[in-house]
């Protein structure tokens, strides 16, 4: 390998630049007069060259200017996760067309990637420590931890700030915990804690950034995540299938109840259907198994029929995910609280809570500002929704029994919609006996239009 100043620069290739001088004489000289005023002392009005078409005047050099106010502009709107082009056209747009922004494109795209290595990239990781610090200064509650490798260099980075905080003391039973984010330039593992309130939306309780996926590596952040919340432990904490991230959970929350996300699995599972992706039934079996399953003795009922139906018996991933049931299918669940994780709907929304718009180039501290800005509207949509509940009377198609009524006033809108569904099926359902002895009768509880 050559390192980079072992390379003789004389022997790099010249940027080839196009001439743009033709040592033109056309000029107009004055000078100020004895009364003070300007007079013209010599010209030469003939040009050695073609003149500057009129729709081209606004390229000239002279004619360009990045204004303070388009420059705070343009920072606005890329510090909001727009992309340059986004940002040209938007300026296009607002002044009439192209020709009267005032600058070229090649100005604004010179001016984005100047905005970009203001950033500092060598010095990234101290930039997001120093605004962490900063934000410190402003909330006394808030809280970080950052972690150097042997070299000194930052490895894993921590944060939360004081509402954070308050939120996981309210909504902190369920945690998901997601590290499949690499979406920044220096390949970090982006990891946010997320959980879920009382009006169903995704509430965000942390997020660090981690360099390996190590199980020394998640015990370091759980346990920093423990030491932020005041060492309250979370009932329950859903995950990808990464095994290092188990051994820590059993390590560092070995009284939590660690669960998968169907929707990693579902994700994982498309992977390894092979000729059977284009199979209808058996992924409508596949799909039964995984989520519609009641109880214990209809999951293993459908699950062998199905490995039996398409000699999956010996397919290893299969038996992998069979074995790891307890850890995903709801039919094996039901014994703690999930929040609805269990179901695919919910899981994937949380898996994309921070779907924002960044990319393999987005560095720590973009990240964080782009991070606030995501955090910042999810707190805004919950002011609006507590004040549409506060505001809003409960409408319902069902009568209004005392249960519904009681209800209506304890539940948020969204959660009064999910219970009065299911209070709408216990009134249409229909009870049998269906046999029994003297010690125990056995019932049937079924909807009466079903079978």
């Amino acid at each position: 390998m050559v390192n980079e100043e072992d390379v003789n620069v004389k022997t790099r290739k010249p940027r080839q630049v196009a001439i743009t001088r033709s040592n033109c004489k056309a000029c107009i000289r004055a000078r100020v007069n004895k009364e003070g005023k300007f007079e013209v002392v010599a010209h030469v009005i003939q040009h050695n060259h073609e003149l500057t078409r009129s729709q081209w005047h606004y390229l000239h050099r002279s004619e360009r200017k990045m204004t303070e106010e388009k420059a705070e502009a343009i920072k606005t709107m890329k510090s909001s996760g727009l992309t340059t082009m986004d940002t040209y056209n938007y300026m296009a747009t607002e002044a009439g067309g192209e020709h009267n922004i005032g600058y070229s494109i090649v100005d604004h795209l010179n001016f984005c990637s100047r905005l970009r290595m203001e950033q500092i990239e060598a010095r990234d990781a101290q930039t997001l420590v120093n605004i962490l610090n900063q934000e410190q200064s402003k909330d006394p509650n808030f809280f970080f931890r950052v972690k150097f490798d042997k070299e000194g260099r930052i490895s894993n980075i921590f944060w939360r700030d004081s509402m954070m905080l308050e939120d996981y003391r309210i909504y902190g039973d369920v945690l998901v915990f997601d590290t499949t984010y690499r979406t920044n330039r220096y390949n970090l593992i982006c990891a946010p804690f997320v959980g879920i309130n009382n009006h169903w939306h995704n509430c965000m309780f942390a997020c660090a950034f981690i360099g390996k996926e190590k199980t020394d590596s998640f015990v370091w952040l759980l346990e920093t995540f423990l030491k932020a919340m005041e060492n309250r432990l979370p009932t329950s904490i859903f995950t990808d299938q990464d095994q290092a991230m188990a051994n820590a959970i059993e390590q560092v929350l070995p009284n939590t109840r660690h669960r998968l996300c169907i929707w990693h699995l579902e994700q994982n599972a498309i992977t390894r259907f092979g000729a059977l992706k284009k199979d209808k039934e058996f992924k409508y079996a596949f799909n039964q198994c995984l989520k519609m399953c009641v109880n214990e003795q209809e999951f293993e009922a459908k699950w062998q029929a199905m490995m039996q139906k398409y000699e999956l018996t010996s397919h290893s991933w299969y038996q992998r995910v069979y074995e790891l049931k307890e850890k995903w299918c709801p039919a094996l669940s039901r014994d703690f609280f999930s929040a609805g994780i269990l179901s695919s709907q919910r899981s994937e929304s949380t898996n994309h809570a921070m779907g924002f718009r960044e990319s393999k180039a987005t560095t720590l501290t973009e990240f964080y500002t782009i991070f606030k800005k995501t955090i910042n509207r999810w707190r805004s949509i919950e002011k609006y929704d507590e004040f549409t509940c506060s505001k809003s009377i409960t409408f319902t198609s069902l009568p209004l029994s005392g249960m519904l009524k009681h209800a209506a006033q304890v539940f948020t809108l969204s959660l009064f919609r999910d219970f009065e569904e299911e209070f709408g099926y216990s009134m249409a359902t229909g009870v049998q006996m269906i046999g029994g002895n003297e010690e125990c009768l056995l019932y049937q509880v079924a909807l009466e239009d079903k079978p």
